[in-house]
Order: structure tokens, then sequence, then C-alpha cells
């Protein structure tokens, strides 16, 4: 069965983007106050949590990474879900670290740098919080676009108008409204993803012959090493303790996640956020992995790996169903960008720029800023999409990206926040000496991402530790007080 998109298909792909558009302009009455922008004024509950949480770590760009892992590997790559989700549960089980960070009232995690550290760290943090972040989505227009005009049938040429057009809705849209727009959006979006992926499950499965159809085409590419995870080779014990270190400190520490901790109404409501979500977090990597094994019985092993699960959903949607399966994959894609734009743009301004002013900057001011820097985010997307070629597997350059700033920051939270003796100096040093085997990694693609990640995790926690003893002291206090940190802050301790 081949698709064409019928009239009812470009009439669902259009209604959606409008409407879209539409429903995040009328959020932008809602803005006063940076936490307004930011934060949606601190009153995200449980279940608009969810929705939003999961609707922005469901983006298009992860559904093609573990789609393609999982047609390389088989069933094996399931463990990386497990991971993900079990290790959210545990941070909303015992309040790792979110905790802390919410009942701070902060709006970004580098802010906490400054609170314990020094406004030094606080900056190189958001330095290397902002560059993870914008290397990170750089790849996402490019990647998500080339898949979108593969399942539309568009031509090579067309896809800088593909990119272009859901860009500018995005842009918009979190321009004018901010986190109340991305939340609101992302509501809409959560529910249109899962519509998509029941329908697709649905024709997935039947045309694979099923799940023991997708058994059998495993063993018969990849042989035992895709089912047991004892003998798969890129899933070794090394690789499971980096994987689950990257997502702890994901979980804990990455600003688009952190940012819903620090929107909720309490600490208690951010725990049930992250335990609830810990459950769509398995879906999210479960679902697309069982397609990218679908794909492999549908399609076959193709060279190009990433196109094997576009190459499937034109073989089986039938024309009529397509525009649906078509809005879920932008809503994914839209709702990641918008969120990924908010967070680091308020990184950009709130933690490299206002620490280097010294005069108070108003609501006003900053939020205009953010939203100055949303555009220019925005437009680095799209020219850094057009440009750029990586050489690496999708889920490989996220990884590597991540890990520019995953280690230190979860060393430098969790020595600043369980131990008294860590220091400036030590802060300094786990941030530089972990950011330095992922940048290796990058430049040199035969180092794999599991040794140059377990690296940089290793070297942040020793450089940590080194720096506190011949550095010590350099700290802030977190005793009772009152602080006001660069105009954005006045909390008691």
């Amino acid at each position: 069965m081949i698709n064409s998109l019928l009239s009812i298909d470009w009439i669902i792909i259009i209604v959606f983007l409008v409407a879209t558009f539409i429903i995040g302009l009328i959020a932008r009455e809602k803005i006063t106050s940076v936490d307004d922008f930011l934060l949606i004024g601190r009153k995200l509950g449980v279940l608009r949590g969810i929705a939003t949480l999961s609707s922005t770590e469901m983006g298009l760009v992860t559904i093609i990474y573990y789609s393609q892992e999982a047609y390389s590997n088989g069933f094996v790559s399931l463990i990386i879900g497990v991971i993900a989700a079990f290790t959210m549960w545990m941070i909303g089980r015992t309040g790792f670290i979110i905790d802390h960070l919410r009942n701070l009232q902060i709006r970004t995690v580098p802010e906490y740098f400054e609170i314990r550290f020094g406004r030094g760290i606080r900056w190189i943090a958001g330095l290397a919080c902002f560059f993870t972040g914008i290397l990170n989505m750089g790849i996402f227009l490019q990647v998500e676009s080339k898949f979108i005009a593969v399942i539309m049938g568009l031509h090579n040429e067309q896809l800088p108008l593909v990119m272009g057009i859901i860009l500018s809705i995005v842009l918009v849209y979190t321009i004018f409204g901010g986190m109340y727009t991305v939340v609101i959006t992302d509501i809409i979006q959560f529910f249109v993803i899962i519509i998509g992926a029941i329908i697709i499950c649905y024709y997935a499965f039947t045309c694979a012959g099923g799940i023991s159809g997708m058994i059998s085409v495993v063993r018969q590419n990849y042989g035992s090493a895709g089912i047991n995870l004892r003998i798969a080779p890129n899933y070794g014990i090394l690789f499971l303790i980096w994987t689950s270190l990257y997502y702890i400190s994901g979980w804990s520490s990455w600003q688009p996640v952190a940012q819903r901790t620090f929107s909720t109404t309490d600490s208690g409501t951010a725990r049930k956020l992250f335990q609830f979500s810990s459950l769509f977090m398995l879906f999210r990597s479960a679902v697309p992995m069982l397609w990218g094994i679908a794909a492999l019985a549908i399609v076959g092993l193709i060279p190009d790996t990433q196109s094997a699960l576009p190459r499937m959903l034109i073989k089986i949607i039938p024309s009529g169903m397509f525009g649906i399966v078509i809005i879920g994959f932008i809503a994914a894609s839209m709702s990641t960008y918008s969120s990924y734009l908010l967070s680091f743009s308020a990184i950009l301004i709130q933690d490299v720029v206002a620490p280097m002013i010294r005069f108070f900057m108003p609501d006003k001011i900053r939020n205009l800023l953010m939203r100055f820097s949303i555009l220019l985010i925005g437009l680095f997307m799209y020219f850094w999409g057009l440009y750029y070629n990586f050489t690496e597997t999708v889920f490989r350059y996220i990884t590597l990206t991540g890990s520019l700033a995953f280690a230190g920051m979860l060393t430098a939270l969790v020595a600043g926040i369980y131990s008294k003796k860590a220091s400036m100096g030590g802060a300094y040093l786990a941030f530089i000496a972990s950011a330095i085997p992922p940048i290796i990694a990058l430049a040199v693609p035969s180092i794999s991402a599991t040794t140059a990640g377990l690296l940089s995790f290793g070297l942040a926690p020793l450089s940590m530790f080194i720096g506190s003893v011949l550095f010590p002291g350099g700290t802030t206090s977190l005793k009772r007080k009152s602080l006001k940190i660069n105009g954005l802050l006045d909390f008691k301790f």
C-alpha cells in the first residue's frame, strides 16, 4: 500500500497549524512578569504538568533516534527506555535534587550555583547549558523536517520551506505567550501525539506480523544479540551505567525539564509530576523502538537507517489517515521547539547576560530580551539545520552534545546540596574537566559516546574533590539570610 495525501489530509494539517497559532497568541495577555513568562506564575498542577512535560520530551527527534536505535539493534534497545523511566520515577519518589531547587523558588538551574558557589559558577554553568542546548537542538529542525518531507512526498528543495513554516509558527506563539502558550499548546499536542501513535501502532504491528513476526525478524538479522541483553555488543554494563547517569542528570538539571519543576505549585507537586510522568517516559521510548523493529520487518535492512521509519509509514498508513499521523509528528516537533526555545533564552538572559550587568534589570526589559533571544535562537536553528551536516547517528550526536554540561551540572548540584565542603574551585574544575571528553569525541568520530560519557562523569566528581581540597572556601552559606540575586530574587532561607 503506497499512500498519497488527499485533500482531507491537507485540510487536517492546515487547520491544526492555524489553530495552534491562534491558541498560542491568546495566552499573550496573561504575561505581566518574568515568572509569568517563564514559569506560568508557578501555578502548574500535576495533570497539566504531565501533559506539558510528556509532550516536550516526546519530540519528533526523540521518535527518530529511538526508532533508529531499535532498528539497528533489536529489542535490547528497550533497556534505554526502562532506565529513563526508572530514573525519573526514583527522582520523583525521593525528591533527589528537585526538592531543594523547587523550594528555593529559582527560575533556572544555574541560579542555584550563584547562591551556593558565587556568580562566576552561575555564569560558567549558564554558558555550558546554553551551548549544550543550542547544539543539541541545532539538528532538530534538519532531522525532523527531512522526516516530514519524506512522509509528505516533498522534494529536497522544498525542505527549507517546511523548516521555515514550522519554526515560524512556533517562534511567534512562544515569543508572545511564553510558558502559558507552551503549556496550552503542549496539552493539545499531547493528545494529538497519542492519537497519531495509536494509529501507527495498529498498522505497524499488523503489517509486521505482530510481536511474533517482529521477534522473528530480529532473530533473523541480529540473532540472540538482538533479544538477550547479556550478549548485546552495544549494551554492556558500561553503557548501562553511563545511560543511568545521563538520565539522572537530565531529569534533575536539564532546563526544559527543570522549568516544569520550577513552574509547579510546590515541591510535593513536582514529586508527583515526576512519578506519574515516568510512565510516559517509558511509552515515549518503547513505542518508537517497536516502530523501528516493525520497520525492520516491513522495509528490511537499508544503509540509511534514519529513513527506515518514514519509508515504513509511507507503505502502511492509508490515505485519509495520513493527515492525522503527520500532525502528530508536527505536534511532537512544535512542543519540543517551543519549550527548548523558552528554556535556553531564559538561560542566556538570566544566567549569561544578567550576571554581567551590575544594575537592576526590570521584568519588562528581561521579557523583551528573552523574546529577542528566542528569535535569535530560532534563526540559529534554521541556518544550522540548512548548512550543518553531521556524520554521527542522531542518538550519538544528542548524547554527546548533552554530555558537554550534564556531568558538571549533576556533580555541582549533588556536591553543593549534600556536601558542606564543596567549593567554588571544585565547581570550576568539575565543569571544565567534564566538558573535555565529549568535545574530543565530537571531533573524533571513532571515540564511542559511551567512553566519552563515562570519562565525563568520572572526571567531574574527581575534579570537584581535588578542587575543593586544593581551593577550599569561596562558597556562599545557605544559612538563614535574605538574598537578592542581581535583581531577580528576594527570598528567605
